[in-house]
């Protein structure tokens, strides 16, 4: 019997059928009641996997919702990070733009003094080069003229507004004593200024001078062959006594130092006065 059971698992149609079969049959329905209840069993058991199914279904769409709403969510917040990254950088970006354009026209203004400074600065140099060159220069001219000086010293002469003057002890006529004076690499002392006119007087000596008219009577003339411009003649002279002075002499025995001038003959014995331009 138990054989017919088994045989009857695969419809419950067929169990059914036999189950109305035995029904007039009390020991056979009562036998094949073991039958029928198998089939439903086995009809819970067939419809328990299609249940686990839509439950693994479900948690795998809950589970796969989850990931959704996570992964959205991770994109959002990646998004906003994202925004606010650009943002910051924007801003930095912006800040050290800002920053470096201020550096750079502060370096520019500050290269630009600098620049100033430094052209002044060369300039100044430059000046003060040039000073220092002329001051080297003067220096030297200084030098070699006091050298000249105390040459010129030692030997007897006397320095006055870059003239030198050499006043003779020995007396000679007009014409010898120019000769000693062109000798000595100098010539008679030519008379330029009231300056000089009050040095030479204040000499105290009664000697020759660079000037006559030996030539045209009345037409003095330096001995370098300029014409006399200004003169510091004595009172009523030159008077060309018996047409013969002819050369000029200064007389220190006038009161006034600008009028020692007179006229005498040239062979007069004088003291002279020679002068040398350095």
């Amino acid at each position: 019997m138990s054989e017919g059971v088994y045989e009857n698992t695969d419809g419950f149609e067929d169990n059914k059928s036999n189950a109305m079969k035995n029904t007039d049959i009390d020991g056979q329905l009562y036998g094949n009641v073991g039958a029928f209840k198998p089939s439903r069993s086995d009809g819970v058991v067939a419809s328990e996997p299609d249940s686990s199914g839509k439950r693994c279904f479900l948690v795998a769409a809950v589970c796969l919702g989850l990931l959704c709403v996570l992964l959205l969510a991770g994109i959002i917040g990646l998004s906003v990070y994202y925004n606010r990254a650009i943002n910051d950088s924007e801003d930095k970006r912006n800040n050290l733009f800002q920053s470096f354009s201020l550096y750079k026209i502060n370096a520019t203004e500050e290269r630009d003094q600098l620049q100033t400074r430094y052209n002044n600065l060369t300039r100044e140099r430059d000046q003060l080069q040039t000073r220092y060159n002329n001051l080297t220069e003067e220096k030297g001219h200084i030098q070699a003229k006091l050298f000249v000086i105390e040459q010129y010293c030692q030997e007897g002469w006397r320095y006055f507004d870059s003239k030198f003057y050499f006043l003779s002890t020995e007396k000679k006529t007009w014409k010898q004593s120019r000769q000693d004076c062109l000798d000595r690499g100098a010539d008679l002392v030519i008379i330029n200024s009231r300056e000089e006119q009050t040095y030479v007087f204040n000499l105290h000596l009664r000697a020759w001078i660079g000037l006559n008219d030996s030539v045209t009577e009345g037409t003095w003339k330096w001995v370098d062959g300029t014409p006399l411009t200004t003169g510091y003649w004595a009172a009523e002279q030159p008077d060309d006594y018996e047409r013969q002075e002819d050369c000029a002499e200064i007389y220190y025995g006038q009161d006034d130092p600008v009028k020692t001038w007179n006229d005498d003959k040239c062979g007069t014995n004088h003291n002279w006065i020679c002068e040398k331009v350095v």
